[in-house]
């Protein structure tokens, strides 16, 4: 196993917040990508402007369902995140990346309720390299959440940082559109209220 040097976000949500809070793996890529003029992600980078636009992919879970919908919905809202260097004192073990051997429920992290079974921290299961190629599926699904027609998308996408972050959520089985997810962040407060 390897340790990272992760980044924590705090809770921005105004709204209650019911059950444990865990923090969720997340790599957030820098990238540059070239394409159309009137795709999607060029929409996200005039809303964000002068800001840059990073690509979210869930470190947390390989299963397509969880690393599409949240790093659709973290990329599309592009949270405003306070980060502090480092984990809460007295917060669990250290986060590291799970040994792609450990067996068949890597990455799966529920337990038979349905509910996380991992502690404050989730484990990390993608790791950089992974994470790179995973950036190319979560752009896809962007470009596709708001296209009516099944259409080639003609792009160029390169990594040229990241970082691993973890942020804040409860289980909640009613966010069936985060994967069960709710992120306690402000700009998630509107699929919640």
């Amino acid at each position: 196993m390897h340790s990272f040097p992760p980044l924590t976000a705090a809770v921005t949500t105004e709204l209650a917040v019911g059950g444990p809070v865990h923090y969720l793996a997340v790599w957030r890529l820098e990238v540059v990508v070239t394409t159309a003029v009137d795709s999607a992600w060029e929409r996200i980078q005039r809303a964000s402007a002068p800001e840059s636009v990073p690509l979210y992919v869930p470190a947390f879970s390989l299963i397509r369902p969880v690393v599409q919908r949240l790093g659709v919905s973290l990329t599309e809202a592009q949270p405003s995140l306070e980060l502090s260097s480092g984990l809460a004192a007295g917060a669990g073990p250290r986060p590291a990346l799970v040994d792609a051997d450990a067996g068949p429920d890597v990455g799966e992290g529920l337990d038979a309720l349905g509910g996380p079974d991992f502690g404050t921290f989730s484990p990390v299961v993608v790791g950089r390299k992974d994470a790179q190629l995973l950036a190319h599926f979560v752009y896809l699904a962007v470009e596709s959440h708001e296209a009516h027609d099944l259409q080639s998308v003609d792009y160029e996408l390169e990594t040229v940082g990241e970082e691993l972050v973890f942020i804040p959520a409860v289980w909640d089985p009613r966010c069936i559109h985060e994967s069960n997810w709710r992120l306690l962040l402000r700009e998630f407060d509107g699929l919640v209220a």
